[in-house]
């Protein structure tokens, strides 16, 4: 099929509002998880135990899911991406209904949690699902849109939590995992095969190639495997840092204001690169990108660490655009690109399981050193651990092969 400029223009809008709804989906869930669970009697060891248990899950069952949409042959990807979040409507309907129990809210929000984290992965590869056509979708534009509604969302959110209570979350839950579904469905280029995800990612394959169990996917790429190691590492420090910034700010004499101030520089610095990504991209080549991002977030780290004022921390914050902004596009173009064509679906979602292991050891790591160590010793953890697994990330990539095509 020959480029169709028109349809492509017409998908990618479609596309950027999958990933809003999915982006306004993590914030509701992640970023309000402590006021909902507080407002349930929880205290903050506990809700960062069900936080912690919840991207445990995500870490496991992204994998399982990417596999199944590999090896699918009646269920297209956006149907299997659809009912995960059905299923998720239904159990976020009960979470708003049951009565005040610590362990049935605990039970229900981990898996609304866990499934916003498994359904991720299956979103990002639906961005390259029409390539095989010539249809090139701009997921950098559409990764830029969701955190613009990222930050939409989040200010919503707290207007309605102010006047209403925790109990409007449940309901945003449910309404928005009940968007993406139905975005999922209609995700579909008129005219074009929506062949089930098995059957599709053959045509990207050899001849006779079939998806691997996870073992035979580690074994076939030790070079992918090492960078997914070393960017692990990489977002410890960076889940640190979003968890406890209030502290952070604090620390260097800052205020409510200036926390609200430096997640908004970060959040607004996001949308200019993953938007500008797909021209970005075309003049210069994935790893190179994936390099200078991972040298972005190591002089975010040592600039927070000598961070001495709110003005400091702010500084660190401008870095965000070329490297938490620049890694994703480019990462989810990478491993698109290097891995073969039958396993792409799982490749996705082991980027999205670094980021949830990440999660998972930035969490507990981070209230655990701060509590013994103190600020300016996790800060000094978080430059050594990103400049650790930058280097491990950094050499993967220089020895990896030549994006397929």
């Amino acid at each position: 099929m020959q480029s169709n400029p028109s349809l492509a223009r017409r998908m990618t809008a479609q596309y950027a509002s999958l990933q809003g709804a999915y982006w306004m989906v993590f914030c509701a869930v992640m970023s309000f998880a402590s006021a909902f669970l507080l407002s349930r009697d929880f205290d903050n060891t506990q809700i960062g135990v069900v936080l912690a248990l919840s991207n445990v899950f995500g870490a496991l069952l992204q994998p399982a899911a990417a596999s199944l949409a590999d090896r699918a042959r009646r269920f297209s990807l956006r149907q299997i991406a659809a009912a995960i979040a059905f299923a998720a409507a239904a159990l976020s309907g009960v979470l708003l209904l049951i009565p005040r129990s610590f362990w049935l809210t605990a039970v229900l929000f981990c898996l609304v949690a866990t499934a916003m984290l498994t359904v991720q992965p299956l979103i990002n590869a639906l961005g390259f699902v029409y390539e095989r056509w010539g249809l090139s979708i701009d997921f950098g534009l559409a990764r830029g849109i969701g955190s613009l509604c990222y930050a939409a969302v989040s200010f919503l959110l707290g207007l309605l939590l102010e006047r209403w209570g925790a109990d409007v979350l449940p309901v945003g839950f449910v309404l928005l995992y009940l968007l993406i579904a139905l975005l999922a469905l209609t995700f579909r280029a008129k005219g074009l095969t929506d062949a089930p995800a098995a059957k599709a990612d053959e045509k990207g394959a050899g001849e006779g190639e079939r998806p691997s169990s996870l073992l035979e996917f580690f074994r076939q790429n030790p070079r992918f495997t090492l960078f997914l190691a070393g960017a692990t590492c990489v977002f410890v420090f960076h889940t640190m840092l979003n968890n406890f910034l209030m502290q952070i700010v604090v620390h260097a004499g800052g205020q409510s204001a200036d926390f609200g101030a430096a997640l908004t520089v970060a959040s607004a610095l996001e949308l200019p690169t993953m938007a500008l990504f797909s021209r970005l991209v075309r003049r210069v080549r994935c790893e190179a990108l994936l390099k200078i991002s991972l040298g972005f977030f190591l002089v975010k780290a040592a600039l927070l660490f000598l961070a001495r004022d709110p003005g400091g921390v702010y500084l660190s914050q401008v870095f965000q655009v070329g490297g938490f902004a620049l890694f994703t596009p480019a990462a989810v173009h990478y491993a698109n690109a290097v891995i073969a064509g039958a396993d792409r679906v799982k490749g996705q979602a082991m980027l999205a399981v670094t980021n949830t292991l990440g999660g998972v050891f930035g969490s507990l790591l981070g209230g655990w050193l701060i509590d013994r160590v103190g600020i300016p010793a996790t800060l000094l953890f978080g430059v050594g651990i990103t400049a650790l697994g930058g280097a491990v990330a950094w050499l993967a990539l220089g020895r990896a092969p030549a994006p397929k095509g």
